[in-house]
């Protein structure tokens, strides 16, 4: 009875991540964060009207998690930080500890044999103060939950990135709670704290998905632009290549017609750009699986879009980023297994670029 239990507890967890988002990606962060060593997986920051709002959903999506054997933790600060407190105790899955009267790690663990969810209530304490001690001792993932979801501009559009130390944010609707510049204060002290802002009714989208639901704060990448492959690394460039494909390479000769390349500093993404009489052709566009949701493809993509006006490429039919490339490009044709794209490449050049692209070799095996 408990193995069958078991199966139907699994059964119904797989179910619900589905309606969440693809397989392949949930079950990506899935086992990315059960293996994080942190003390809690990752600390929620809700604002008084996503609590008033969303309390229940909260709690739900907070269970599932513990079921999932993900531990997360709530802070509560500021004057309405028992407010909240009051709303949430009608919910039986949460545990509470004032701020001041206990170590961090030891009331986590507590909470954990318990199977709760640990909620520090610190009034006298705001966030840019009750921060910095959770990301030096306890994770390194940060959810700022608000009723209105992520940030928007001033037009009321979403803006899935928001890059803390480029961004002009003027651009932003008006806020009640400054999340860039407190953004920007946590990043400089811990680069690579994850930040995000979400509405407790996306908190799980937001979580596993790729895309995600919400704004994520970041610094902004280092990306470096090569005049061919001369300085650039190649053992690591081409472990990118396959790690991000999927696959082995069939052969690597195609990297001695590279004229430019644009490599994020860590190697955790990188385009690799071929001359062509009409315009460049786009060889390789890669982003490490630790990298996807975090925005560098469209970092990658402006810098080179800033210095090229004339792009073609190809793409397998089948490619997930296929939607993002229609956005990207001029036009588009289908050939047999092949998307191919354009931009800025004349009327009278797209015959050629598209059998240019059919004549090409597979670059990966299978």
């Amino acid at each position: 009875m408990l193995i069958e239990a078991m199966i139907a507890l699994n059964k119904t967890i797989r179910l619900f991540l589905d309606s969440i988002g693809r397989r392949d990606e949930y079950e990506f962060y899935l086992n990315k964060f059960q293996s994080d060593p942190t003390t809690c997986f990752a600390l929620l920051c809700p604002d008084a009207g996503s609590i008033e709002a969303g309390a229940e959903v909260l709690a739900f999506d907070l269970h599932f998690l513990l079921r999932l054997e993900l531990v997360p933790a709530i802070l509560l600060c500021g004057p309405e930080a028992e407010k909240m407190r009051e709303t949430l105790s009608a919910e039986s899955i949460f545990a509470f500890q004032f701020y001041h009267e206990s170590k961090v790690a030891m009331f986590m663990a507590y909470a954990r044999r318990a199977e709760k969810v640990p909620v520090f209530v610190a009034p006298e304490y705001t966030l840019e103060e009750a921060l910095p001690e959770f990301l030096a001792e306890a994770t390194q993932r940060v959810h700022f939950i608000r009723a209105a979801g992520g940030l928007k501009n001033t037009d009321g559009e979403l803006i899935p990135y928001l890059y803390t130390h480029r961004d002009n944010i003027q651009t932003l609707e008006d806020l009640q709670f400054d999340y860039p510049t407190l953004g920007k204060k946590l990043l400089e002290s811990w680069p690579g704290a994850h930040l995000s802002v979400t509405s407790p009714l996306k908190l799980l989208e937001e979580i596993f998905t790729v895309k995600g639901a919400g704004t994520l704060l970041r610094k902004g990448s280092k990306i470096h632009h090569f005049q061919g492959l001369e300085g650039v690394d190649h053992a690591r460039l081409l472990e990118l290549l396959e790690t991000a494909f999927g696959k082995k390479l069939a052969e690597t000769d195609f990297l001695n017609n590279v004229t430019h390349a644009y490599i994020e500093g860590n190697y955790r993404g990188a385009v690799l750009l071929e001359e062509h009489p009409a315009g460049l052709y786009l060889s390789k566009f890669a982003v490490g699986k630790e990298a996807r949701g975090e925005g560098l493809a469209l970092e990658l993509w402006r810098e080179v879009h800033q210095n090229h006006e004339a792009l073609f490429w190809r793409s397998n039919e089948h490619n997930p980023f296929n939607s993002w490339y229609h956005k990207q490009s001029d036009g588009h044709h289908h050939a047999d297994k092949w998307q191919i794209f354009w931009r800025g490449v004349s009327t009278a050049e797209i015959s050629c670029i598209i059998e240019y692209c059919c004549a090409r070799s597979e670059d990966f095996i299978g």
